[in-house]
């Protein structure tokens, strides 16, 4: 399938867009799925994901060889590669890879052309102020992945539609009020997800009336007890108790047993016979794999992943990148607002 086709079909065309770049560069470990958008980046997140076994590679004795001879861009074409930025004043070979990468992704005003086809065309300012964005990274001394990185989590933040969620059912703390929608997806044997529950809770406190935070069930198959633990969270949101459960089963993560749900609901104080109906209930075990699939449809990668307003956190998993990631989205939303409000 063409990487047009997969960005006019699925919000997810980014996925093929970097397993493509893998195949054809073997960039570095950088640009793996969990890292860049599932593109170029991360879910920086997704860390409880499941991790590829390295094949054994023979090496092969050295053999003489030639020195390989370097494409360049002739200088008299430097201001016809990307035309309408500053591209002339970065090196050569960036200015090649550069167009390299934005020949392999789609037009955001023309998915049938290429953005670097767009550019060359001047049809598209937004593809343009993208190339620039690139070159300017390229200023600041980042290098060609860092600069993919970046470019392909950009576009993804500026041009893709938000992921949608059902969240009539889904338990969730912050104000009700809040500008900002967090989803976050977790498992609860994942160790990762047990210190983001502890992130998530800090960046509440910090921020109470921009964000609200809700949480969405991802059990990874190769835990055996997540999955009754998300039931049990469900069968104690039922209850009111959906965040005192919560806690309580991260809390004793190394120590979980098939039999500590019902020890912890009536440690909570729930209604135990309630609570075992629930928890068995067919209603609950649906709920489950629901979110599962919203998530996966979302293109959620592995947990813990966080979503702002629709749009996947590809950012580093810690409480100082989250919060000003929220003020970032809060100056953001201020300014459109604004713009909104003005007159024509």
């Amino acid at each position: 399938m063409s990487l047009h086709k997969l960005f006019t079909q699925s919000t997810r065309w980014c996925t093929q867009w970097q397993n493509d770049r893998q195949v054809v560069q073997t960039r570095s470990t950088l640009m793996s799925l969990s890292i860049i958008m599932t593109l170029a980046g991360l879910s920086l997140l997704s860390l409880g994901s499941v991790s590829a076994q390295t094949p054994t590679v023979t090496t092969p004795a050295p053999v003489p060889v030639t020195e390989p001879k370097v494409d360049v861009i002739p200088s008299s074409a430097k201001t016809l590669i990307l035309p309408g930025t500053s591209a002339h004043e970065i090196a050569e070979v960036a200015q090649t890879d550069l167009g390299k990468l934005l020949s392999e992704g789609p037009c955001p005003c023309d998915p049938k052309q290429t953005l670097l086809q767009c550019i060359q065309a001047q049809s598209c300012p937004a593809a343009t102020a993208l190339a620039e964005f690139g070159v300017q990274k390229y200023k600041e001394g980042m290098s060609s992945d860092q600069v993919a990185e970046a470019v392909i989590n950009k576009f993804i933040a500026d041009f893709t539609p938000p992921a949608e969620f059902d969240l009539s059912k889904t338990a969730f703390k912050g104000s009700p009020n809040a500008p900002i929608t967090i989803v976050e997806f977790a498992d609860f044997e994942c160790p990762h997800c047990s210190l983001m529950a502890g992130i998530m809770s800090e960046v509440i406190k910090a921020r109470p009336q921009a964000v609200k935070l809700y949480f969405k069930q991802f059990p990874l198959p190769f835990h055996q007890l997540a999955p009754l633990a998300s039931r049990a969270t469900i069968a104690a949101h039922k209850q009111g108790a959906f965040w005192p459960m919560h806690d309580l089963i991260f809390s004793q993560q190394e120590n979980l047993k098939e039999s500590s749900f019902i020890e912890f609901a009536e440690q909570l104080g729930l209604n135990l016979m309630v609570f075992r109906a629930d928890f068995a209930s067919e209603e609950v075990s649906q709920q489950v794999e629901s979110e599962k699939a919203e998530g996966a449809k979302a293109g959620l990668q592995g947990t813990p992943t966080l979503y702002f307003n629709g749009k996947m956190y590809r950012g580093e998993p810690n409480k100082e990148a989250i919060l000003a990631h929220i003020d970032g989205l809060l100056v953001k939303l201020k300014t459109e607002q604004a713009t909104q409000k003005s007159p024509n």
